[in-house]
């Protein structure tokens, strides 16, 4: 079931790193009450949706992703009809099996091939409404070039050359240092890493051409990073962007994302997803600025909610 799962994934139109099983079995035993489902036709697997049970207000909500950045529906096509039947065949089956509500985060539309909307048309046919849209920096990496960079980018880019800063992917066992700048970075702002240092290990070592750490090395000691997640054959993802707050006249986490983008666009990735720079309409204007630098463009996340009383009318 598992190699089916993913490999409806990797070749859908919609699907992500976040979707596959092989991802989300990285989570220990009981942390979270998964309940992934799966719809078939006369051909076989056809939709693949990943999440789970969590409670809110006495009511049993289904969340997609759980453990995860972006969840929702896969499907094996395009076909619109065949869709939203499929959609409807989860809702009532969620329904029936005790779940009051449904949420899903979708990826930026970026993510899907041809930037498709049909999975966001799903959303509005089928009752769903808008919770939040979260704004998240994207850097189409087709016009990305040292000579389209920003003039304050580029020269901190030759400042960090000429201070001897080096930044290179990391081994999984290597991880160490970069880890303990990430968590040194993340106390400094009140804060602490969503994964230990075992389950970035376990990712790399799970996906070891989809998932990289570059380090930033300045004589000789890593300075800070950045972990980037090939979420699909489109979209690189900056998983973990940090710095050594001790540090901070370097540019590390300039010269870490400028290596990423490299790195993605020698893979002929389309896209390299910065990570957001609002919640709703809270937006980080500095966060906004510090990402512009790279000609990134806004995209946007979207949480949807569904009540499920109407599918088991």
């Amino acid at each position: 079931m598992d190699d089916e799962w993913d490999s409806l994934v990797w070749s859908s139109p919609y699907g992500t790193i976040f979707h596959t099983l092989k991802f989300l079995s990285y989570h220990g035993t009981g942390k979270f009450e998964f309940h992934h489902l799966g719809v078939w036709d006369e051909k076989g697997l056809m939709a693949v949706m990943p999440g789970g049970k969590v409670s809110r207000g006495g009511r049993a909500v289904f969340r997609t992703p759980l453990g995860a950045s972006f969840g929702g529906f896969v499907f094996r096509h395009r076909d619109l009809k065949t869709m939203l039947d499929a959609a409807a065949a989860v809702h009532s089956h969620l329904a029936d099996s005790g779940f009051d509500e449904i949420e899903m985060s979708l990826p930026p539309s970026c993510y899907y091939a041809s930037g498709d909307e049909n999975i966001r048309y799903l959303m509005t046919a089928s009752g769903y409404g808008l919770l939040e849209r979260d704004a998240t920096s994207v850097i189409p990496l087709d016009v990305f070039r040292d000579d389209s960079l920003h003039n304050v980018l580029a020269r901190n880019l030759r400042r960090a050359n000429e201070s001897g800063l080096e930044v290179e992917p990391a081994e999984a066992d290597g991880l160490d240092a970069f880890y303990g700048i990430l968590v040194k970075n993340l106390a400094s702002k009140g804060s602490e890493p969503t994964h230990t240092l075992e389950e970035l290990k376990h990712l790399i070592r799970a996906f070891p051409d989809k998932v990289v750490v570059l380090q930033a090395r300045a004589g000789g000691e890593v300075v800070g990073g950045c972990m980037v997640m090939l979420c699909n054959g489109r979209v690189g993802l900056a998983f973990y962007i940090c710095d050594d707050p001790d540090r901070r006249p370097l540019p590390v986490a300039e010269s870490a994302l400028y290596r990423a983008a490299l790195w993605l666009k020698e893979r002929e990735v389309g896209f390299f997803d910065l990570g957001t720079v609002s919640r709703g309409a809270d937006m980080n204007w500095g966060l906004m600025r510090f990402k512009s630098k790279f000609g990134s463009r806004t995209y946007v996340r979207e949480h949807y909610g569904k009540d499920l009383s109407e599918s088991s009318a």
